[in-house]
């Protein structure tokens, strides 16, 4: 365009500086908005004239030391077509080269040990590229100019194949050798962008079921990779909207429909209507496909519960007792990062889990202020927030378990290195015995406790843009309300810095701790002693004794504890429904409860909606005697799911209709964890609707408590704003109400 000046990286953004002719210069701003690469994101465009310098060329410049002004990383991105071409092109010098790139695809935010995102700054730094890749690498007009992971065989990384000891085994071929393993019904370790995968056969039920037995994981669903997009039309069915999500440049594992009858074994995903299905996205998965074998299941490479391995050694140490063989390499994974996992809601992609692809997710916030947000203690995840954005980092799991722990401390230190991040406010968890307000102890700087539930309002809203008020429907499993029960079932009306309760589900007394989550059928004891009914009929299945000691229990108030919670409601009705054993995976009664519905049941139960002077009280009573009434008469439990399901939808939009006449509010946010269910949440979109409310929901970050960390930044940037905060080295704690 002849236009002259220079580009530079300045720590995670990239500053341009140029000189021309107006026209050109509008050209070039207008090219820059329709033209820019696939992988690249234009968060604002703002130009800005300065005096004429008189550049002699347009150069790129060496990138600058200055600190961070904003928090962007490149997400890892999967294999370009451009890359599978020159793949698959026998003679071409990176033909079948598992670690093949440029500048469109592989490997970023995984392999990023500091800013700016330079090769030295990377896990490539430790291979110096040939005289070939050196001369890609400088050539303006090849497509991996300035690729920071360009290699090839002579220069890059390479494979090697391990028994279960790390042993290497002899052979020339890994990947060959590794897909013969898995044909002959072998449990392999693969390593990953962001850490290892547990691999089989998908198509091979004793395959299945022995890796479920050595992770210990009976239950929960596996994911599966597909070879092409040929093969998932065989076993789910696909939309439109599906297919671009499946072969875009993200490959996460995406939620679908199964196809009846069930093509692959039932034991990749029982009691589910749904698979997690992906396509490959880095070529060292494509080499483990053949004509005769086109499903695998592919799924986190770790114990269950316990973080996913990435460091050679200690996967070894965790998966021998697991995998018969490992398929590993040499490049080393700085962050580790687990598959994301998302859906398709309302025709709109919904993010479940924030993992490879999609973290560390970059959302536009206001902050005047350096925040770090703890997140909550499951479904962990962390955010800081500064210089006009929050940055949300990939899901870790459950805090108490202390390898997840030590996961989620190792981000906190790796995110303050990347954004030379000092925070001034620190936002947590308003449970003081949550140990990410413990963490916070022993931390300097200003103290935010976020009500949990507010937490998830005010993510929701930020993310949708909303900053007046609105009315909240927020249904999870457990959080602490301000007046020291546990919340679960609320409705509230406020903004991103404050909320007042308009209403919640019936208060129950629960009995068991932390078990209550983990045994439904307690939950089905608590909610009948508390209607006068004697348990024993409908939980034929438990122990009468295990009934009995609850039962005094109750009587005597001895480990119990009040809670609104509707994720507790939906574990009451799915162990009437049958579900009377353990848990075995988060959230399985409810899970398996809604997979138990069916689509063309309209009819609902009965319930009750008191108006008090401290709010809306939705009743449980009337619609648990109408699931009970049901199962005497024998109705099948498909319908008594259905029917529950709308209840549970008819009964939130009756609340959110008068909390609107009482306040004038049109807007809804509808966020939690129970909102994972897709039945509940579509119709529930539609319902309100249907009443002319504007209806939002999670979308760029998790319903669930991976996206709390986001939210509790946003309450906290909206607090500091509302109280003219400008620093504070007081270590003092506010409590968010």
């Amino acid at each position: 365009m002849g236009i002259k000046g220079w580009v530079e990286n300045q720590g995670s953004r990239v500053l341009i500086d140029v000189e021309g002719g107006e026209e050109s210069i509008c050209s070039f701003a207008n090219a820059l908005q329709i033209e820019f690469p696939e992988n690249a994101r234009i968060a604002e465009l703002r130009i800005d004239p300065q005096p004429f310098f008189g550049y002699p060329d347009f150069s790129i410049r060496t990138s600058a030391a200055k600190l961070n002004t904003a928090n962007f990383l490149p997400a890892d991105i999967s294999v370009c077509e451009s890359c599978m071409k020159e793949f698959n092109m026998p003679g071409d010098r990176r033909y079948q080269y598992t670690f093949i790139s440029c500048t469109n695809c592989g490997p970023r935010y995984s392999i990023i040990g500091s800013l700016p995102y330079d090769r030295e700054n990377t896990a490539m730094s430790e291979f110096e590229m040939c005289g070939a890749c050196k001369a890609e690498y400088g050539s303006p007009s090849d497509r991996r100019f300035h690729a920071q992971t360009d290699c090839c065989p002579e220069c890059g990384p390479v494979l090697k194949l391990l028994d279960s000891h790390g042993i290497a085994v002899d052979s020339s071929e890994p990947t060959k050798t590794a897909r013969e393993l898995i044909r002959q019904g072998k449990i392999l370790a693969v390593k990953g962008i962001g850490g290892y995968h547990l691999c089989c056969n998908a198509e091979a039920p004793a395959a299945v079921q022995r890796l479920r037995k050595l992770k210990h994981r009976p239950h929960k669903p596996l994911a599966i990779m597909a070879r092409r997009i040929e093969a998932v039309y065989r076993i789910c069915e696909v939309s439109e909207r599906e297919k671009a999500i499946l072969t875009g440049n993200r490959k996460p594992i995406l939620l679908l429909d199964k196809k009846t009858p069930e093509y692959l074994p039932k034991d990749v995903a029982p009691k589910q209507k749904k698979l997690g299905v992906m396509l490959p996205y880095a070529p060292l998965q494509l080499l483990l496909f053949s004509d005769d074998l086109n499903f695998l299941v592919m799924t986190s490479g770790n114990i269950s519960g316990m973080p996913i391995c990435f460091q050679d050694d200690a996967a070894i140490k965790a998966l021998g007792t697991i995998a018969e063989y490992f398929l590993t390499h040499n490049r080393e994974i700085k962050v580790p990062v687990d598959d994301a996992v998302v859906k398709v809601v309302d025709n709109h992609e919904v993010l479940v889990r924030c993992g490879r692809g999609y973290a560390p997710l970059t959302i536009p916030l206001e902050s005047g202020n350096e925040i770090l947000a703890l997140g909550a203690e499951q479904k962990s995840s962390v955010c800081v927030a500064g210089n006009g954005f929050a940055a949300v980092s990939q899901y870790f799991g459950n805090l108490n378990e202390f390898q997840t722990y030590q996961a989620f401390e190792r981000q906190i230190e790796h995110f303050q290195s990347l954004f030379h991040f000092c925070p001034e406010v620190l936002a947590h968890d308003l449970n003081p015995d949550s140990l990410t307000t413990l963490y916070t102890k022993n931390r300097a700087g200003h103290k935010i406790a976020v009500q949990h539930h507010h937490a998830h309002m005010a993510g929701c809203m930020a993310e949708n843009k909303l900053s007046h008020d609105a009315i909240g429907v927020i249904y999870d499993g457990t959080g602490l309300g301000t007046d020291g029960v546990v919340w679960g079932g609320e409705f509230l009306t406020g903004s991103l810095s404050g909320f007042t309760r308009a209403g919640h589900l019936e208060y129950v007394s629960l009995q068991g701790g932390d078990n209550v989550a983990k045994e439904p059928w307690r939950c089905a004891t608590c909610y009948l002693f508390a209607l006068g009914i004697d348990p024993h009929e409908f939980l034929p299945q438990v122990d009468s004794a295990y009934l009995n000691v609850v039962q005094k229990a109750l009587q005597s108030g001895i480990k119990c504890f009040e809670s609104s919670s509707i994720g507790r409601l939906f574990d009451c009705v799915s162990a009437l429904c049958g579900f009377q054993a353990k848990t075995t995976y988060d959230a399985q009664a409810a899970i398996e409860l809604e997979n138990l519905s069916e689509e063309n049941v309209t009819a609902y139960y009965q319930y009750r909606i008191d108006d008090t002077e401290n709010g809306l009280i939705l009743g449980y009573e009337e619609m648990l005697n109408g699931i009970l009434r049901d199962l005497q008469n024998h109705v099948p439990k498909s319908i008594i799911s259905s029917k529950f399901h709308n209840t549970i939808i008819e009964a939130t939009a009756d609340c959110a209709y008068r909390i609107r006449a009482k306040t004038g509010l049109e807007d809804v946010v509808m966020s939690g964890g129970v909102f994972e269910n897709t039945y509940l949440l579509e119709r529930l979109i539609s319902r309100l609707r249907d009443l002319n409310f504007k209806v939002y929901y999670n979308r760029l970050t998790p319903t669930n408590d991976g996206g709390i960390s986001f939210g509790q930044a946003a309450a906290t940037c909206a607090i500091l704003k509302e109280n003219d905060y400008v620093s504070c080295d007081s270590g003092q704690s506010n409590q968010n109400e």
